[in-house]
């Protein structure tokens, strides 16, 4: 019997195995083998608009699109172009194909497949040495005559560029599959991938329930939603690993989201009905476009607080017309400002990364109008003149014009125009501001000014740091006392959004983007100036020629940038007649932000910053930040010249004696004499006040070098980059602890940082880029 009741339960067992088996998901061979070589080994420089030859390699779609001879960074195009989107503009190969796309999988043959022929040439030349960055050196052979042509002259063309080829494993898998013709994901894959599970569903209908909904005042607040959430990557906390877009769809949502492509989020969609909806990111999360978003049943109510706080009606709901649909001052003008400016401040480090991190994965024109490293405060809402005054809103919406009003086709000729146009407004706009300023605080401004984050949120405080053409933010203030500083109220972190986000276009002509990147100028010198306020009036002018060095820098701000309001009386008070600026930040951060806002103290990099005796049990600067902050925040003086000769980004890798790995970020501040020009940066820089700022994570997207040590070799790293002083020196340093991008085992380093990444911030994570790292 017992034999019997064993057999039974054996047969059992074994029927729910294979029941579970059956029920388990089975990836196809593109998904389960072909994807992840591409994410591995194919995103690090095939993603996004920087994509050599635009072949983007985050999605088999991306794959299929093939590759376009066009640069989107053109600088230089005196017309615009059609957009090129990847899942937006176009969703078909002869869509692509009549966009100017070629096909790379040229062939099931694998010795007459162009894409299976780059990898090839790499792994018969592993050892050529390249000359020249990605950026630098694309050529985009449309066919193997042209490949081999071009091989011909340039042996070092074999991908990955300039880095290990993949091993043999790696293209007996792609060279499979081209052979059975390059198959893409099943049906099955498909449906497996788009479902959600239950409860992120159900949040998605009450979601789009919500934006959806035909009431007035609901339709504005929605457009106004998604102009500001387009760029984010939205995900709710019981999945945290899955994202979605906010767009426009011309059907309902659960009919199948028809996507409406225009080439800014402010366009008309050309439709009377239309919803927004939530669709699942259709590729993989790279970290130089992954701007993270959470939503919740609790955001949805929080959202609801702030929007109708009090009552309020719509006059007419704006169009899409030229002069209303690029300035939202104009075009949102019935949504309660305060409303507006709330719902930007409780998520401030989206609101600045979407135009800091940018829409475009890098953007030169945008980031090299600001410093290296800058704090940014934020005016409190119930000091704001916008919230304070309706007359003066009034006043003040059409002098906030904005040149995306001019669209994406500047004419040429008519740009100096135009720019005197941009600059006669601001100026009216300031001059206004300075009035009202007299009449609502005639005493000046005062430390409770400055948003708190309500004592409860972190985004009252952040940090920039740029790194050449990229730049990233973070909560907190983050190295040591920066340069120059910004405050930003409603009419300000509003203007940033939409100049630099909402209404930039990077597929239009130079003139649109030279007039954008012009009017960042005038915003980042009024975001210095609202800072400078809190400051006495006689030491404001000091510190505005210390930022804006050089006499005809000093000739542009007369002209472009005047003097207003200077004399303007400060509420606060300084114990000390110099250093005010050092002064009002720690102010700011020590006695006006509490620590659940403020967050951790930064033991590793302040130096100038000073805490109160009232926070020193909580500065304890051991373990690691010991040791590393002897190499932090050390200006390089003729002494110590060893920050100069580090990349922008370094990722340190540190082997715990237990086994575990840490990663810290080392960032190279280059100091400039201005900020004030388009061209001719290399020209203004000031690097004796350069420096590094070290911290733990992953802060940027496209490391220049990684350093690969174990935890008892520390001490002898950072006296190594303390005693630097040429770059032989700093060549050695790479030689005893660096990654050279040639070296055998660099696929593993990379991978290990990835995982790393993944596993300690999985929301962050997103695969980082090689596309600056460094050529020796």
């Amino acid at each position: 019997m017992q034999f019997i009741k064993a057999a039974v339960l054996c047969f059992i067992s074994v029927l729910m195995m294979s029941v579970s088996k059956a029920e388990e998901p089975v990836l196809d061979f593109y998904t389960h083998k072909v994807q992840p070589i591409f994410d591995n080994r194919c995103l690090a420089c095939h993603s996004c608009f920087n994509a050599p030859c635009q072949l983007n390699l985050q999605s088999f779609e991306g794959f299929q699109r093939g590759a376009n001879k066009l640069n989107v960074y053109n600088g230089t195009r005196t017309k615009s172009v059609d957009p090129t989107r990847m899942w937006v503009d176009a969703h078909s190969e002869n869509e692509w194909r009549k966009k100017g796309f070629f096909e790379v999988n040229t062939s099931k043959k694998p010795e007459e497949n162009l894409f299976l022929s780059f990898l090839k040439i790499r792994l018969a030349e592993p050892n050529i040495a390249i000359q020249k960055q990605v950026a630098d050196s694309q050529v985009c052979s449309s066919s193997m005559k042209d490949l081999r042509a071009a091989f011909k002259d340039s042996s070092q063309l074999g991908m990955p560029y300039g880095l290990p080829p993949l091993d043999s494993a790696e293209i007996n898998i792609l060279e499979s599959w081209i052979q059975k013709g390059a198959p893409g994901p099943t049906e099955e894959t498909r449906k497996l991938v788009n479902k959600n599970p239950v409860e992120i569903q159900k949040q998605i209908d009450e979601w789009e329930k919500f934006l959806n909904d035909k009431e007035p005042s609901q339709q504005l607040v929605s457009r106004y939603i998604y102009e500001h959430l387009f760029l984010a990557h939205l995900y709710f906390p019981e999945h945290s690993n899955q994202f979605f877009k906010l767009v426009r769809s011309k059907t309902a949502c659960q009919k199948g989201i028809e996507e409406i492509a225009t080439r800014r989020p402010n366009d008309d969609p050309r439709t009377k009905n239309f919803y927004y909806c939530l669709r699942k990111f259709p590729g993989t999360i790279v970290e130089k476009t992954h701007i993270p978003y959470e939503w919740s049943r609790e955001k949805l109510e929080r959202y609801k607080k702030i929007f109708w706080a009090k009552e309020w009606k719509v006059q007419s709901l704006p169009g899409y017309e030229p002069g209303v649909a690029e300035n939202p001052f104009i075009a949102f003008k019935d949504i309660p400002v305060r409303a507006r400016y709330q719902f930007l401040l409780e998520d401030a480090q989206y609101q600045v990364n979407t135009f800091i991190k940018g829409p475009v994965c890098n953007g030169s024109m945008a980031v090299n109008s600001i410093q290296e490293q800058f704090y940014v405060f934020f005016l409190a809402p119930e000091s704001d003149n916008m919230v304070l005054s309706d007359e003066y809103d009034q006043k003040a919406q059409a002098l906030l014009m904005l040149p995306g009003v001019w669209g994406s086709e500047v004419e040429i000729p008519e740009t100096p125009v135009l720019y005197k146009k941009l600059v006669e407004h601001r100026e009216n706009y300031r001059k206004l501001r300075t009035e009202w300023q007299r009449k609502i605080r005639p005493d000046g401004y005062s430390l409770q000014d400055i948003w708190n984050g309500d004592e409860t949120n972190p985004n009252a405080v952040l940090t920039v740091f740029r790194h050449d053409d990229n730049a990233v933010v973070s909560r907190g203030a983050i190295g040591d006392l920066s340069k120059t500083v910004f405050v930003l109220d409603f009419p300000l972190l509003e203007r940033l959004v939409y100049n630099l986000v909402v209404n930039f276009d990077v597929f239009g002509n130079v003139s649109h983007q030279y007039l954008t990147r012009l009017y960042m100028d005038m915003i980042r010198m009024e975001a210095e100036e609202l800072f400078l306020m809190f400051l006495p009036p006689e030491q404001r002018l000091e510190y505005r020629r210390v930022w804006y060095q050089g006499l005809l820098t000093q000739m542009k701000m007369t002209y472009v940038f005047p003097t207003v309001g200077i004399a303007e009386p400060t509420a606060v008070r300084f114990s000390e007649e110099v250093n005010t600026k050092k002064q009002m930040i720690e102010k700011i951060l020590f006695f006006r932000l509490n620590e659940k806002v403020r967050g951790s103290l930064d033991t590793i990099n302040w130096k100038r910053l000073k805490v109160p005796d009232s926070l020193g049990k909580q500065w304890k600067v051991v373990g690691f930040n010991k040791e590393l902050r002897k190499i932090s925040s050390v200006r390089a003086s003729e002494k110590t010249p060893f920050a100069r000769y580090f990349p922008e980004l370094s990722l340190l890798k540190v082997t715990t004696k237990e086994g575990d790995l840490r990663v810290f970020s080392l960032i190279h501040n280059k100091e400039h004499e201005n900020i004030s020009w388009v061209l001719g940066e290399s020209l203004r820089m000031a690097p004796q006040e350069d420096s590094l700022t070290i911290r733990e994570g992953f802060w940027g997207s496209y490391p220049n070098m990684i350093f690969d040590i174990k935890e008892k070799d520390l001490k002898n790293f950072v006296a190594r980059v303390g005693a630097i002083k040429s770059e032989q020196d700093y060549q050695s340093l790479i030689s005893s602890f660096g990654v050279r991008r040639t070296q055998a085992n660099f696929w593993g380093h990379y991978d290990e940082l990835n995982s790393h990444y993944r596993r300690t911030d999985p929301v962050n994570f997103g695969y980082l880029d090689l596309t600056r790292y460094e050529l020796k």
